[in-house]
C-alpha cells in the first residue's frame, strides 16, 4: 500500500498557502478556497482527532491531515490559532482508524489490523509548523482486526471493543506493556454508540438512547472507579444529535452537531463542553460542568462523514436475475477493487470489478432527492434470489459494503423473507439526518434511499444492532437448517402483492417497524387467505410511511407528528396479536407461561427460562411487544422477564383457513439464535409447521 506522506517544511508552507482562507477564520467559520476541489464541504472530514490543549487534527476526505488549535479550550471562547487548518501530511485516509496522543504520536490502524506509529513534533503551536521525526512511520503491532472498534491514544493507551462488547486495554510507550498482550478489562460496551477517551483512564460513552456516561479505569491496580458502574453525566447525545463526539484533555468534550433547522443545513457546527472534575466524578458523586453543562458554539465548517474516502449505494435496492445493477460511488482512494458477495455467508459470486476513483459532491437537496452520484461500477445479476453486497476494498485493506437484494423472477421456495429496508432507511444516519433527527419538527420528512448507509453493517459492528446485521443471524440459521427462502424488500410488497399469495409463509426480520398502507393491507389479506406469518422481531408494523417516488420515503403526518398505525385505529396487534410496550434497552430471558406444541423438543416447562444470552444482551429486549388481550384466540407461550410486565410476549395466533401468526415480539430474538438451543428449536418447530 502507499505510505502516508510526511510533509517537509517547504511542502507544508506551500500547502498552507494553498489552503489559506479554507480553514477557521475569526471564531471558526470555513470559507471557500481553491482547495475545495479536494473535498466536499458537506462531508469534508473523516474524523476530528484531539491531541491536547485544544489541538485538533482534522483528517480530510482526500487524506490530508490538518492541524488546528482551539486556543479557547479552557473557557469555551471561539478563538483559534492558526486561523486556518495547517496541512502537515497526506495519505491518512487509507487507515481504518487514526488516534493521537498529546505528544504528537499517532496510532494508525490499517484495514488489515496492523498498527503503525507516526510522530509529529510541533515547533510552533500557534501555526502548527513542525516536522515528522520518523519518516514513513513504523509498524508496531498487528492483529487488531479482531476489534470492530478502537479508541483512545492518550498516554499511549489503545482500547479495543471486541465483537461481544468486551473492552480490551493496550499501552504503547517505547514498547508495549504486558509484552503486547491485551488485557480484557470490561464487558457490556456494545450498548455504546460512541466511545472516546481522555487521559488518566477516563472514558466517555454515548449509550444507545441519549445518555452520556463516564468511566475511569486505573491500569496500575486494574480497578474501575465506582466499581465499574457508569455515572450518567448528561443526556441529549448520540445519533440524531451529533455526527461525532470526542474528548480532549482537562475535561473538554467536543461534539459536531447535527443542524437543527426545520430544513437542515450542513451539519458542521462544533460544540464545546468542559467537565471540570473529569478525574473525580465518582468521588464527587457526580459531574461538575462548566457553564452548567450548556454547549458553546466554537466553530463551524467541521462537517464529518467517517466513510467519506470510500462510500456508495446501489442504484436499485432490488433486482431480478438477468438485470443490470449499478453502484454510484465516491472515493478519494486509487486502486479500489470490488466483488459481489452473498450474505450472510460472504461467499464471493463475482470478482475482479474495478472502481473508478474520484470524489463526488453532494447536491443541496441530497437528503430528499438523493446523492445524484455517477455510477462507478456495474454488473449484470446472474445469481439466485438472496441478499448480496458489493464489497469494495482499497489497496490498504479498507473495506466497505453496499447490500442489495436479488428477488426471484418466479417463486423458488415456499417461504418468502421480507427485508425491512424501510426501517433500515429510517435509522440510517449517513448525512446526519434520518426519521429521528432533531430539529425538523412540524413538517413531514423526506428520506432518500439513494445514499450510503450506516444501518447495514456486514461485519460485526462491535455495538448492538437491530437492523441488517441482526437479520443476518436469522438468514444464517435458515440456511443452516435447510429452510430455503426467496428474498424481497419492503418496496417489492408495496409495488406488487400478487407474489405473496404464492408462498406458504412470510418471514419478517428483527425490526420491521415502517409500513405503507398497501403493505399492511396485503399482509392482512394474505393471512385471511390462509397465509402464515413468522414475525421474529419487535416493534413491528408500528408506523406508517409512504413512497414519494421510487427513491424516497415520506415519514410523519402533515404536521410533523409520528404517524402511528394505532392512532389510525389500525394497531399492529390486529395482525400480529401483540403491540409495542414502553420497555426500552432492557435485556432479559423469556419465561415459559404455558405448555405449547411449539416447545416440543426443548424440554421447557412453565416457569423455565430460556434466551438468557443473545448478541444484544438477552433474547427479550431493546424494544418489545406485549400481548393484546382484546385479540381473542391468541395463545401465550412465553414472556420476557424484563421488569415482569414489560417483557416480550411470544405468542401463536391461529387464524381462519389454516393461517396463523407466530410472534417472537423482541428486537433481540434473532441475536439469540447462535447461542440458545431452545430458541433454535422453537423456531425450527415454527418453520416446520409453516411448511405443512
Amino acid at each position: 500500500m502507499n505510505e502516508p506522506q510526511a510533509y517537509g517544511r517547504r511542502q507544508v508552507l506551500q500547502g498552507a498557502a494553498l489552503l489559506a482562507g479554507a480553514g477557521l477564520l475569526g471564531g471558526g467559520s470555513l470559507t471557500a478556497s481553491a482547495a475545495e476541489a479536494a473535498f466536499d464541504p458537506r462531508q469534508r472530514f473523516l474524523k476530528l482527532i484531539p491531541a491536547g490543549n485544544g489541538v485538533i487534527y482534522a483528517l480530510q476526505s482526500d487524506g490530508t491531515l490538518l492541524y488546528y488549535r482551539h486556543t479557547g479550550w479552557a473557557d469555551g471562547s471561539a478563538s483559534w490559532s492558526p486561523g486556518a487548518g495547517y496541512p502537515i501530511g497526506n495519505g491518512f485516509h487509507q487507515f481504518q482508524d487514526v488516534l493521537a496522543d498529546d505528544d504528537g504520536t499517532f496510532f494508525c490502524r490499517t484495514g488489515t489490523g496492523a498498527i503503525r506509529r507516526y510522530h509529529y513534533a510541533v515547533s510552533n503551536p500557534a501555526t502548527g509548523e513542525g516536522q515528522w521525526t520518523d519518516g514513513g512511520g513504523t509498524q508496531i503491532g498487528e492483529g487488531f482486526q479482531q476489534f470492530p472498534r478502537i479508541f483512545g491514544g492518550w498516554d499511549g493507551v489503545i482500547y479495543g471493543v471486541d465483537a461481544d462488547g468486551g473492552l480490551w486495554w493496550y499501552r504503547y510507550q517505547n514498547g508495549w506493556a504486558n509484552g503486547g498482550a491485551g488485557v480484557r478489562i470490561g464487558s457490556g460496551f456494545k450498548q455504546y454508540q460512541t466511545l472516546t477517551a481522555g487521559p488518566d483512564g477516563v472514558i466517555y460513552g454515548v449509550r444507545q438512547g441519549t445518555d452520556l456516561h463516564w468511566f475511569r479505569f486505573n491500569p496500575d491496580g486494574a480497578t474501575w472507579a465506582n466499581g465499574g458502574n457508569p455515572f450518567t453525566i448528561g443526556n441529549g447525545w448520540g445519533e440524531g444529535f451529533h455526527k461525532q463526539v470526542f474528548s480532549d484533555n482537562a475535561g473538554c468534550v467536543y461534539a459536531v452537531s447535527v443542524d437543527r433547522g426545520s430544513v437542515p443545513a450542513n451539519d458542521d457546527t462544533l460544540h464545546w463542553y468542559r467537565l471540570l472534575n473529569t478525574r473525580t466524578v465518582a468521588t464527587d458523586g457526580g459531574p461538575n460542568w462548566a457553564r452548567g453543562g450548556t454547549s458553546t458554539d466554537v466553530g463551524n465548517g467541521f462537517s464529518v462523514e467517517p466513510t467519506g474516502a470510500l462510500q456508495g449505494y446501489a442504484s436499485s435496492l432490488t433486482v431480478r436475475p438477468g438485470e443490470r445493477i449499478g453502484f454510484p460511488i465516491s472515493t478519494s482512494l486509487a486502486g479500489v477493487t470490488a466483488s459481489v458477495i452473498k450474505l450472510p455467508s460472504k461467499q464471493s459470486v463475482s470478482s475482479g470489478l474495478t472502481v473508478a476513483n474520484g470524489l463526488q459532491a453532494l447536491p443541496a437537496n441530497y437528503r430528499t432527492a438523493g446523492c445524484g452520484w455517477s455510477e462507478r461500477v456495474s454488473t449484470t445479476v446472474s445469481w439466485p434470489t438472496g441478499v448480496y453486497a458489493l464489497e469494495m476494498k482499497s489497496p490498504g485493506g479498507l473495506r466497505r459494503h453496499i447490500p442489495f437484494v436479488v428477488r426471484p423472477a418466479a417463486p423458488t421456495s415456499k417461504i418468502a423473507f421480507l427485508l425491512p429496508t424501510n426501517t433500515y432507511n429510517a435509522y440510517n444516519t449517513w448525512g446526519g439526518h434520518n426519521q429521528y433527527s432533531i430539529g425538523e419538527d412540524g413538517r413531514q420528512r423526506q428520506v432518500t434511499f439513494m445514499r450510503p448507509s450506516t444501518s447495514i453493517p456486514v461485519d460485526p459492528p462491535g455495538r448492538i444492532d437491530h437492523l441488517l446485521y441482526s437479520d443476518m443471524f436469522l438468514l444464517k440459521w435458515m440456511e443452516d437448517n435447510s429452510f430455503g427462502y426467496d428474498t424481497y424488500i419492503d418496496g417489492d410488497l408495496d409495488a406488487d402483492g400478487t407474489w405473496l399469495r404464492q408462498y406458504k409463509a412470510l418471514v419478517l426480520g428483527s425490526h420491521p417497524e415502517y409500513w405503507s398502507e398497501r403493505m399492511r393491507q396485503r399482509v392482512a389479506d394474505y393471512l385471511a387467505g390462509g397465509g402464515r406469518l413468522i414475525y421474529t422481531g419487535g416493534n413491528g408494523m408500528y408506523e406508517r410511511m409512504s413512497y414519494a417516488n421510487g427513491t424516497t420515503a415520506t415519514h410523519r403526518n402533515s404536521t410533523g407528528g409520528r404517524d402511528e398505525f394505532h392512532a389510525l385505529g389500525k394497531s399492529e396487534s390486529q395482525i400480529l396479536g401483540v403491540a409495542l410496550t414502553g420497555a426500552y434497552m432492557n435485556f432479559h430471558p423469556y419465561k415459559v407461561v404455558a405448555d405449547h406444541p411449539l416447545l416440543a423438543g426443548t424440554g421447557l416447562k412453565p416457569g423455565n427460562t430460556f434466551g438468557s444470552y443473545a448478541d444484544n444482551g438477552a433474547a427479550s429486549g431493546w424494544e418489545v411487544d406485549a400481548l393484546n388481550p382484546a385479540m381473542s384466540g391468541v395463545q401465550h407461550i412465553a414472556r420476557g422477564t424484563n421488569n415482569e410486565d414489560n417483557g416480550a410476549d411470544m405468542v401463536f395466533w391461529p387464524k381462519p383457513n389454516g393461517g396463523w401468526v407466530f410472534s417472537a415480539s423482541s428486537m433481540s430474538f434473532n441475536g439469540a439464535l447462535p447461542h440458545d438451543a431452545a430458541i433454535r428449536q422453537i423456531l425450527r418447530n415454527v418453520f416446520t409447521l409453516a411448511l405443512r
